[in-house]
């Protein structure tokens, strides 16, 4: 077993996630066709695509197992997926879940879709599409109980993607830097405030604040 992936191993360990030999061979093949992809379409930055930053990326993803409970078979919708992430590493240790990759790049989505069946995930769509024009689809609407959000801007553009696709009652989980109190106070009425859930490692130079918001309305 690799270096970096023994420290991202020891990470998920110490969030209470445990990777069985299945997981670690999905996560291994994902980082290889990751690094193999990224030279050609710039799936993450082409400055910091060593496993390392790979592994990263991974971990940051699955903050959320520890953050909430996500019910078994939750319908979750991944926005702006980009290289899979939140939805693919959470979806690699959740198998119930029936997850949505939602990413309106072409070579993005493509990408999604080669990752998606080598790794072999049920349940599992890309949609090739803007949020935008997604949420005018009925199909769409009102129909996902926890939505992900990951570099996708300020909290007040992210509310208004989220909130038609989400049930009430269902959750946002948006990926923040440490300052974000300035984004809460203009937090939209539709949502309230969840949980706040910071991480830090070192190790992976990660710091990261979730910020989990409930549509109320």
């Amino acid at each position: 077993m690799g270096t970096h992936l023994k420290k991202f191993q020891k990470a998920c360990k110490s969030l209470e996630i445990e990777l069985t030999e299945e997981h670690l061979d999905k996560f291994k093949l994902y980082s290889k066709e990751l690094a193999k992809w990224n030279e050609k379409i710039n799936l993450i930055s082409r400055k910091s695509d060593t496993p390392k930053d790979i592994y990263r990326h991974f971990l940051d993803s699955l903050l959320i197992l520890n953050a909430i409970k996500i019910p078994f078979q939750t319908n979750l919708l991944d926005l702006g997926s980009g290289a899979g992430f939140p939805g693919l590493p959470l979806k690699i240790l959740r198998k119930d879940i029936f997850l949505i990759l939602l990413e309106s790049k072409r070579k993005k989505a493509f990408f999604l879709e080669h990752i998606v069946d080598i790794l072999n995930l049920k349940n599992t769509n890309v949609i090739n599409q803007r949020a935008e024009e997604l949420s005018l689809n009925s199909d769409y609407i009102e129909k996902y109980d926890l939505t992900t959000a990951r570099l996708l801007g300020k909290l007040d553009k992210i509310t208004k993607i989220a909130h038609s696709f989400l049930k009430v009652g269902g959750l946002l989980v948006c990926y923040k830097g440490k300052s974000v109190e300035e984004e809460l106070k203009k937090l939209s009425k539709d949502f309230e405030l969840e949980k706040k859930f910071l991480y830090e490692n070192s190790v992976f130079g990660l710091q990261r604040n979730l910020i989990i918001l409930k549509k109320i309305k």
